[in-house]
């Protein structure tokens, strides 16, 4: 059955339908979808929330076909919340312009898009891209279970296309809850490991205003999160994990191809930083490909530019697909590798956004000397 909560009327009038408005509609002679101006027809059962239906035989590209139970009680708690505000609410809204039908679109300028299965986050970007095209706000919510482990949030690939950033918060998204009615922001993202977060949760009841909402989010200090970290420890599992399941990949294969041997390079190589996540090319290979590709063939004393040395790191690593974050987003963390390095004295800064080799990265095995 194809499910939809707007029809109009035969003289262009537009209707959400609720429980509390089945009868009123139930007096109109016709009905129509606003997409695809087909004859819809008027379901109110025991069981399902009330919403229009086209004819079995009818085809609607826009139609809520396949939206879970969870996902159209979603659209309809959150039209709820910002009618509460006394604010203007039409949910699956048609803009012919670009083809699209957003999930809620407020006050005639914000659309709002609620997000329960993975599809490709292009298809995403896209969406957005033809919305701000129209000039409208447009903001995405994560309706997905979250995964939690001893504290930290499990975020799969799909999940974090919807991270942001702001000076404030910092690496945050928003997420929505149909069974708790609650938005949730988790905010100050800090990686860990993996697909694993650190972050401070600040959830909202839909059943207060809006201007509360605004109160509890001006509280928020600006943060920065440290995590204490056991590189060697770090390096072990590595090695293990590269040993035992990555042990015929490229990666492998090329050091083997080098001569080099992955326990013996050197301890800047493999080090996961806070901006880790921004990439998916895992630490230690992009790491190791920066020092064939750029460090090797420096000397002590050498001098480089950072913009030279971004132009490299940008050729090692692949950057992880999201909705919102700047597409040189991931140039924070080639400069909190260039940090890190400056900290463990490989490096030093110098005027005018230059740097000095001042040792080599060495081997841990003498044998094998130095890179």
């Amino acid at each position: 059955m194809i499910i939809i909560f707007t029809a109009r009327n035969s003289i262009g009038e537009t209707f959400t339908i609720t429980k509390m408005n089945v009868e009123r509609m139930k007096q109109e002679e016709r009905l129509f979808c606003k997409s695809c101006a087909s004859p819809v027809m008027i379901k109110a059962g025991q069981i399902k929330i009330p919403h229009f239906a086209h004819e079995k035989t009818m085809k609607c590209a826009f139609a809520s076909e396949g939206e879970s139970e969870e996902h159209l009680a979603a659209k309809r708690q959150m039209m709820a919340w910002f009618c509460y505000q006394g604010l203007p609410v039409e949910l699956e809204s048609y803009f012919p312009e670009i083809n699209r039908q957003a999930d809620i679109f407020v006050n005639g300028k914000t659309v709002i898009e609620f997000q329960r299965s993975s599809v490709p986050i292009s298809e995403m970007i896209q969406r957005t891209m033809d919305y701000l095209s129209l000039g409208l706000e447009v903001h995405w919510i994560l309706g997905q279970t979250l995964k939690k482990d001893k504290g930290r949030i499990c975020l799969s690939a799909f999940q974090q296309a919807f991270i942001q950033f702001d000076q404030k918060l910092g690496y945050h998204f928003w997420h929505y809850s149909v069974e708790h009615e609650n938005c949730t922001l988790y905010y100050h993202l800090t990686f860990e490991k993996g697909n694993r977060f650190f972050a401070s949760e600040m959830p909202f009841s839909m059943k207060v205003s809006f201007s509360e909402w605004k109160k509890k989010i001006a509280r928020i200090i600006t943060r920065h999160a440290y995590v204490k970290r056991d590189r060697e420890f770090e390096r072990q599992k590595i090695c293990f994990y590269y040993a035992k399941f990555k042990k015929h990949g490229q990666f492998m294969q090329k050091l083997y191809n080098a001569g080099y041997y992955l326990h013996y390079l050197p301890k800047e190589i493999g080090v996961d930083l806070e901006e880790q996540f921004l990439v998916m090319t895992p630490a230690i290979e992009w790491q190791f490909d920066l020092w064939d590709n750029f460090f090797k063939g420096l000397e002590k004393g050498d001098t480089f530019s950072g913009e030279c040395f971004l132009e490299s790191f940008q050729s090692v690593v692949t950057q992880i697909q999201t909705i919102w974050l700047s597409p040189n987003e991931n140039l924070k963390l080639g400069k909190a590798y260039i940090s890190y390095l400056i900290s463990k004295g490989v490096l030093a800064e110098i005027p005018e956004n230059r740097y000095r080799v001042k040792r080599k990265m060495t081997f841990t095995n003498n044998r094998v000397g130095q890179i």
